[in-house]
């Protein structure tokens, strides 16, 4: 059987139309093999980062400093002549626990510090035995809020400087913590102490009961209606006050004639403090004995000048009508509460 070998040089070429010969093995040799793509290098895998703790808001404490402090404060007020200052007025405290053990809260203590032009005016310790609402630990994360009472004697308008001291230990009579300052504005009214001129730094202030019944001669002699004095330091430095003596001047609605007593004398101490506030009663000697509208004007007289001073007016109504002496609705008293931060 005859075997048919092929040409090798038809095997690895060939002609093309031009009449040229075509060579693919030299054309792999020169080009090279096809090669496949790499595959993709897969990336490092790493454990996925923690989630950042949370940027707690407020203040530490310096001596509980996992337990942070976040105030909320008011702003302003109007002066009050009956509270001889401001009333009403409360701070919120919140005390969030930042730490990873329980906190104990159950000795939670706030005090305050007011100034007025660089003045420093006395503040009340507050107790908080009496407090139903208050935790006496906190979980790690959990927040609880105060409501405490602004308890700062604001005697005079003006701007006050009032810090916050928060202590979660006994502390031997320290404050506590300092944990912020804020301003606070009395706004004046049309009825506030005035400034006495022979006493720089002196503010006075006559004030009483707008409403009373007849009374006899020797009820009003003994003092049963009686009006209320105060007397303000608002300078920085002590002043004198000494001896006084309070004149009253009694106006009838309708009639431009008034009853004019005799003058009272008054217990005032030597000197005020700065800040320091002297609150005292007076009786009123020229007194209405009949149902009508009345004024009572006071007059103050320190040491021994002889002119005196207008200290204040008092809107007087006296009858017998019940109904305008009618206990006010009875209102609890006390510490303020608190509650639990969601």
């Amino acid at each position: 059987m005859n075997e048919v070998w092929a040409d090798p040089r038809r095997a690895v070429g060939f002609d093309t139309t031009g009449g040229s010969r075509f060579w693919p093995l030299l054309l792999f040799a020169i080009l090279g093999c096809p090669r496949r793509p790499q595959p993709p290098i897969a990336p490092h895998e790493s454990p996925a980062p923690l989630p950042p703790s949370p940027a707690w808001e407020g203040t530490p404490l310096k001596n509980d400093p996992d337990v942070r402090v976040v105030l909320k404060v008011p702003s302003r007020a109007p002066y009050l002549v009956d509270a001889l200052g401001v009333g009403g007025q409360s701070i919120s405290v919140q005390l969030r626990n930042t730490g990873t053990r329980s906190a104990d809260i159950s000795r939670f203590r706030v005090a305050f510090t007011a100034s007025r032009d660089g003045v420093p005016f006395p503040c009340k310790q507050q107790a908080d035995d009496s407090v139903k609402v208050r935790p006496a630990s906190l979980t790690p994360g959990q927040a609880f809020v105060f409501e405490r009472d602004l308890a700062c004697t604001m005697a005079l308008p003006g701007r006050y400087n009032v810090g916050v001291y928060v202590s979660l230990r006994d502390l031997a009579g320290a404050r506590g913590d300092f944990v912020g300052q804020f301003p606070f504005d009395v706004l004046g009214t049309t009825q506030e102490p005035l400034p006495y001129p022979a006493r720089p730094g002196l503010y006075v202030m006559m004030t009483g009961a707008r409403s009373s019944r007849p009374l006899s001669a020797d009820a009003w002699a003994r003092g049963d209606y009686h009006v209320v004095l105060s007397l303000v330091n608002g300078g920085s430095h002590p002043v004198l006050v000494g001896p006084g003596r309070l004149a009253f001047l009694t106006y009838r609605e309708g009639s431009s004639l008034p009853c004019s007593g005799q003058a009272e004398s008054v217990v005032l101490p030597d000197a005020l403090a700065p800040g320091a506030v002297q609150v005292l009663q007076a009786r009123v000697t020229c007194a209405p004995s009949t149902e009508g509208e009345y004024e009572i004007v006071g007059r103050l007289t320190l040491g021994h000048a002889g002119e005196s001073v207008e200290v204040g007016r008092v809107a007087l109504k006296v009858t017998r009508n019940p109904v305008v002496f009618a206990p006010d609705p009875w209102l609890p008293v006390g510490g303020r509460g608190g509650s639990w931060v969601q």
